[in-house]
């Protein structure tokens, strides 16, 4: 029976998506620390539960093929990245293999996984949010806990948050304000545009006079400072309430040839490169004609729909999303791109499903798909659905759903949108089947 601060070799024969090595002893499964597959390395037991032990590497004996040095320096305790100790090739490898792993777990074999495709693997977030304590330290929180990791720069940061989010945390740890629980950036790689946004417990700007008028005078490119206001103690970053701080209340980027106008609370894709890619995949799966009608369910700020119909123009497009916010911005993007076939509507998915659509194109948030929204786009009898997620196994999930309701999935391909991260993005195209 292994114990707390057992000293053991062992041999690393996986690595999992959240940057854990697997290896085995006396029939007990040990999650290794900055383990990598293939890795034979002295182990010293730091926690024993009932079914499995958790274990740091005292002495790395032979390293890995697959090993890398990370370059990020606060990558030990930083819960951000998992996946700096690998190679940019293995991490690809081991996400599309995760991919295929979901299906065979739902019991969906025969499932080809497409190449999967990548970008950089540095400098690509358009976002960046980042927790405040009390006096002033700006960082991200250490794995696994709430306690902040300070830090000076973020190497997934765009390069264009850089010179912001640099001045910003000198003055913060400087000044620190009452009440700021989180720094929230956005960039527009297409624009050069910046918002920079604070997260405070109370509505009270004149405790960020002095950081704005900072950012006035040294940040030109920074077009948006806001406050958010979020008094809740849960999990969830933003509040509803968003004020100007300073300039316009959002920022523009141009994706796929179309601009969009993005609002703090509405949801856009952190990697530009990967983004366009995925968009250009979610067209070519819906293979759409110029009779046919659009469905883009969850549309956020209306950028797939509208890239989509920009590249195989459509009779009609209908995008419905529950945040009233983004559908704002999806309706001014539509006029900005001079777009006159779309319409978007604030609504639940899960309430209804409008008929009539020929193809129905779906991104849901992590949790996936509820039983009645796959029941009402089956019920809606679409052709083709083209099903994007950010999380495997709920997508492996729902798709068993349609597959009971007449669908058959034609084709699956994964992109890596969050290199050096446990994340994968995946787009399925589910075809119905002719009777």
């Amino acid at each position: 029976m292994l114990k707390k601060n057992d000293i053991l070799q062992v041999e690393v024969t996986d690595l999992n998506h959240e940057g854990l090595g697997i290896a085995k002893a006396e029939g007990v499964v040990i999650f290794v620390q900055a383990g990598v597959t293939g890795d034979k390395a002295l182990v010293k037991i730091i926690k024993s539960a009932k079914n499995y032990c958790v274990a740091r590497i005292e002495e790395l004996i032979e390293g890995s093929k697959y090993r890398a040095e990370p370059v990020c320096p606060y990558f030990k305790r930083c819960g951000g990245c998992v996946y700096q100790h690998i190679t940019p090739e293995y991490e690809n490898k081991l996400k599309k293999i995760r991919v295929e792993n979901e299906f065979k777990r739902f019991g969906i074999t025969g499932i080809n996984v497409e190449e999967i495709v990548s970008g950089e693997m540095r400098g690509y977030r358009n976002k960046l949010q980042c927790p405040v304590s009390g006096d002033g330290e700006v960082g991200f929180y250490a794995r696994m806990t709430h306690e902040i990791v300070p830090i000076e720069k973020c190497i997934l940061q765009h390069r264009l948050l850089e010179p912001v989010s640099s001045l910003v945390f000198a003055f913060i740890k400087k000044n620190p304000v009452r009440g700021l629980r989180h720094l929230y950036f956005r960039c527009a790689v297409g624009t050069g545009e910046v918002m920079v946004c604070f997260v405070s417990r109370s509505e009270n700007p004149s405790d960020f006079s002095g950081i704005t008028a900072m950012i006035k005078d040294k940040l030109p490119q920074v077009t948006s400072v806001m406050l958010n206001v979020n008094g809740s103690d849960g999990n969830v970053i933003l509040g509803d309430k968003t004020v100007v701080l300073h300039g316009r209340g959002y920022i523009e980027d141009i994706l796929c040839g179309n601009r969009f106008r993005i609002s703090p609370l509405s949801f856009y894709q952190v990697n530009h490169e990967v983004t366009e890619k995925l968009y250009a995949c979610a067209a070519e799966f819906a293979c759409l004609k110029p009779t046919d009608k659009l469905l883009d369910m969850y549309c956020g700020t209306g950028t797939i729909g509208l890239c989509i119909n920009s590249m195989t123009p459509v009779a009609e497009l209908t995008g419905t999303e529950i945040v009233s916010q983004a559908v704002d911005d999806a309706k001014t993007n539509a006029q900005i791109n001079g777009v006159s076939n779309a319409e978007f509507i604030c609504c639940d998915a899960a309430d209804s499903v409008p008929q009539g659509y020929d193809v129905i194109i779906c991104d849901p948030p992590r949790k996936g798909l509820s039983e009645k929204t796959v029941t009402a786009i089956s019920a809606a009898r679409p052709e083709r659905i083209v099903y994007i997620s950010c999380s495997p196994d709920t997508l492996a999930r729902d798709c068993v759903r349609f597959i009971s309701f007449g669908y058959n999935i034609e084709r699956v391909k994964a992109f890596n949108m969050f290199p050096r991260t446990g994340h994968v993005e995946t787009i399925v195209l589910l075809q119905r089947e002719t009777l």
